[in-house]
């Protein structure tokens, strides 16, 4: 018999993170039929935390990588093991509004031609205050403004395309049968390999979007969230899957693929070129001398065309 709905955790080395996850599932509305908590191989108490609460989630699978997989191969490894129709991964530190699930799965259901659907988040700066038309935050709270299903390619192209940072959160709920045909999650891509996953899913299925705050991120430090915008391997990370799924998409267009990639090179040198610019001013002269090491060996002529802003 199918399971309906699978929910896969990747944890590392957050035992007491994870065990407050662990709480915050165990409220949803919608229970999950399958649980999959994937430890990649933890020197904490990860273990214990898991066992903990097993009586609350009968369905629990626990696995512990014997090797550190890194966030790629342990989310290949959660996936591997997950048998429902319907599979939610989430990570393990963050907290849920209950009907996270239940709303997740409702938009799944109501539009069968989405591969997944993601949701706005809460938890960010109480001060902030930005909008650029896609985004909008707030008090804390992130939303998008994403209509309920929205074409794969046009969702691609609104909200991927020459963009180095995702609108989609890491956590989605998506088909299985999509996973069936677009798995594993690219390792070459490193910290990024889920937003790869997602702009594939954008080449054969449709998005859906709930457009509640129904994750509430949490901001302790770990290996996949400190690699942030000033990192420059997640930034060449984010450089090389933009080309690949450039390739990917218009690979039927040949015209239109070499017209995407040569914007999207120009677009990444000046991203790059104010990133050098602000190491400079925050007197950051590793920065500075890794961004030009990078720059050197993809042979980029870098010039600066004045009216740069601060990084």
């Amino acid at each position: 018999m199918t399971t309906r709905l699978s929910v896969c955790i990747t944890t590392y080395n957050r035992a007491a993170l994870l065990d407050r996850t662990l709480a915050s599932l165990s409220s949803q509305t919608r229970q999950p039929d399958e649980l999959i908590i994937s430890d990649d191989c933890s020197p904490d108490n990860t273990t214990q935390v898991v066992e903990k609460w097993r009586t609350r989630f009968p369905q629990l699978l626990y696995n512990k990588n014997p090797r550190n997989l890194n966030m790629p191969g342990n989310l290949n490894a959660a996936m591997s093991m997950a048998t429902g129709e319907y599979i939610a991964n989430l990570h393990d530190a963050d907290e849920f509004a209950p009907s996270l699930l239940e709303d997740w799965e409702k938009a799944l259901d109501a539009n069968v031609s989405a591969g997944m659907v993601f949701c706005g988040v809460a938890g960010g700066q109480p001060e902030t205050k930005y909008n650029d038309g896609i985004t909008v935050q707030s008090g804390g709270i992130t939303l998008h403004n994403v209509a309920p299903i929205t074409a794969g390619r046009e969702f691609y192209e609104k909200y991927f395309l020459h963009r180095l940072s995702s609108i989609v959160w890491g956590t989605v709920m998506a088909r299985r049968s999509a996973y069936d045909k677009l798995l594993p999650f690219d390792s070459a891509f490193g910290f990024v390999s889920d937003v790869d996953m997602w702009m594939r899913m954008c080449l054969y299925y449709d998005v859906a979007y709930v457009r509640k705050p129904l994750i509430i991120l949490d901001h302790s430090p770990s290996k996949e969230r400190g690699a942030g915008k000033l990192n420059w391997v997640w930034l060449d990370n984010g450089r090389k899957m933009q080309e690949v799924n450039i390739k990917r998409f218009y690979n039927d267009q040949p015209e239109r693929m070499r017209r995407e990639i040569r914007r999207h090179c120009q677009l990444v040198q000046w991203i790059y070129l104010r990133r050098m610019i602000g190491r400079v001013r925050h007197r950051d002269w590793n920065g500075v001398g890794e961004g030009l090491r990078l720059c050197r060996k993809l042979g980029w002529p870098l010039r600066l065309v004045g009216g740069l802003a601060h990084d």
